[in-house]
């Protein structure tokens, strides 16, 4: 029996056989996403996923990910190690439209398998915070609503929980000091269910010199936010 031929099997793309396909647009940014900024095929959920091909190791991944959102398990702290342009910004954006999603799970390819191997039949939404390495700036505030924010646990407030939640670290925010567990500890837990993704955090630590202050509050709030 003779094998057909690959293009007989994989059929391109449209914009590839039109020709109008664009490498830049295949570069995912999880910021623009988290705008609203991105393209349509990674900003609306059904047609990322109708695109992405599940691997086995994000199924593990995205299996953890919804039993921690439904209260039935799930590693708190994943990590990603891959190689460079290993697919961790594209994974983690498996996650963010899985948590974002505005369309039944059921028009999410590939995800309907992944809840009933889980027993999980009412997936919960999430509060998102997306903080970006690339982004994000030390030295840059970045305005919310007339609020400036100057730290990496300033804006991961916001995000999770608005001006309440950036209300409970405004004075470690200002002063660049480390906010306190308890505090983290409140603002997860009224901003619970949450999902925080981290994507490119060495970029940001490399725009700090050592032996600044605000690098080693930060060092302090990773450690407590991502400890086992």
């Amino acid at each position: 029996m003779s094998l057909k031929p690959w293009r007989e099997i994989a059929k391109p793309h449209k914009d590839v056989l039109e020709g109008t396909f664009k490498q830049s647009e295949f570069a995912a940014d999880i910021s623009l996403v988290a705008a609203g900024k991105a393209t349509e095929e990674y900003q609306d959920a059904q047609k990322f996923f109708s695109r992405t091909f599940i691997t086995e190791g994000m199924r593990l991944l995205l299996t953890s990910v919804v039993q921690r959102l439904s209260g039935l398990g799930g590693d708190p702290v994943i990590q990603l190690q891959t190689a460079f342009g290993g697919g961790k910004t594209h994974t983690m954006l498996t996650v963010f439209h899985l948590a974002t999603r505005k369309v039944d799970t059921r028009l999410l390819m590939g995800i309907p398998p992944i809840l009933d191997a889980a027993g999980i039949h009412n997936l919960p939404y999430a509060h998102v915070a997306v903080l970006d390495g690339i982004k994000l700036s030390p030295s840059q505030a970045l305005e919310h609503e007339g609020l400036k924010v100057n730290t990496l646990w300033g804006e991961l407030a916001w995000q999770l929980a608005g001006v309440s939640g950036y209300a409970l670290v405004e004075q470690a925010d200002k002063d660049g000091t480390s906010p306190g567990k308890e505090v983290l500890t409140h603002l997860l837990t009224q901003a619970a269910p949450c999902v925080i993704l981290i994507d490119e955090l060495v970029a940001y630590i490399r725009q700090f010199e050592l032996g600044q202050q605000y690098l080693g509050a930060l060092l302090i709030v990773i450690y407590r936010l991502f400890k086992p």
